[in-house]
């Protein structure tokens, strides 16, 4: 399958509908009865939950269906500026996946499910919103995968990071080993998916699969400090940074020139980069309206 078909609808050009009353869509995905997620939007920024405490977070077929619903009406929402993700509870972020769901899997469920799992971190990391994740405790398997397809990622010192599915007979199936490859280099990397060794936040920090580490009662704080930064700069600039970021990863270095040269251009056009050229010359704080 194709990049495009990868691409939300606003990406791609595909969907003419009239962009909906942000205000209406707010209170809509407040009140719907998500089985798994909490969602709050408050301000410039949204945040999302996940919301199985008991589970310890783990990820399973709803929690994947809900927040790719969820990311889907995010993007197309221009009140919403930076998303937050954060799991329910002290205990963990993400644990990992459900591993009650696997245990009578067949093949062909299991290639099912690790496509979905694919679909929706690659949706995360195409969003045009900075996703921010805010890490505390487990951070394991599939947790640790949602968590590096979030754009930036700040931990707890309490919090704990692995791939221990080698020890269950598996490895990490939705994208996560070549994804970690991309982040932190072949070495380290393999030895963190065959050894499946735990690994603390300090760790995580040195390896860059944390961009800062706070005390347990300070990562609140500090996770705003990252959202109030983000939330201030220009939408359009974030969108495209985005796409040229995520074409590096992705792309042969030729193609990735070409797409950023593209996406600069678009910037360049908006009215965001006038405002903030302006503002820098008459020497004041810019005012960006994502235009």
């Amino acid at each position: 399958m194709g990049l495009l078909a990868l691409q939300p609808l606003w990406r791609t050009g595909l969907d003419h509908r009239p962009p909906p009353d942000p205000r209406r869509r707010s209170r809509r995905l407040i009140a719907m009865a998500w089985e798994t997620l909490l969602y709050e939007p408050a301000g410039r920024v949204g945040t999302i939950t996940i919301n199985r405490p008991d589970q310890l977070n783990a990820l399973n077929s709803t929690v994947f269906r809900e927040m790719s619903e969820l990311l889907a009406e995010i993007a197309v929402d221009p009140a919403i500026r930076v998303i937050v993700l954060k799991g329910a509870g002290n205990k963990a972020f993400v644990a990992g996946a459900d591993i009650k769901e696997m245990v009578d899997m067949s093949r062909r469920e299991a290639e099912t499910r690790s496509w979905t799992g694919m679909r929706l971190y690659d949706q995360m990391r195409r969003m045009p919103q900075p996703l921010v994740a805010s890490i505390q405790g487990y951070a394991l398997g599939g947790g640790m995968l949602i968590a590096m397809a979030c754009d930036i990622r700040v931990a707890s010192t309490a919090a704990s990071f692995g791939y221990p599915e080698i020890k269950l007979g598996i490895f990490p199936g939705t994208g996560g080993t070549v994804l970690i490859d991309r982040l932190i280099g072949p070495a380290t990397a393999r030895a963190i998916c065959l050894l499946g060794d735990r690994f603390s936040a300090e760790r995580a920090f040195q390896l860059g699969l944390v961009n800062r580490i706070a005390e347990p009662d300070d990562l609140e704080k500090e996770t705003a400090e990252v959202v109030e930064t983000l939330a201030n700069y220009s939408p359009v600039a974030m969108r495209e940074l985005k796409t040229v970021l995520n074409a590096s990863l992705e792309m042969d270095f030729a193609t990735a020139r070409e797409v950023e040269l593209d996406a600069y251009g678009r910037c360049f056009d908006s009215e965001d980069r006038r405002e903030g050229t302006r503002a820098f010359v008459e020497k004041r704080k810019p005012d960006f309206k994502g235009r």
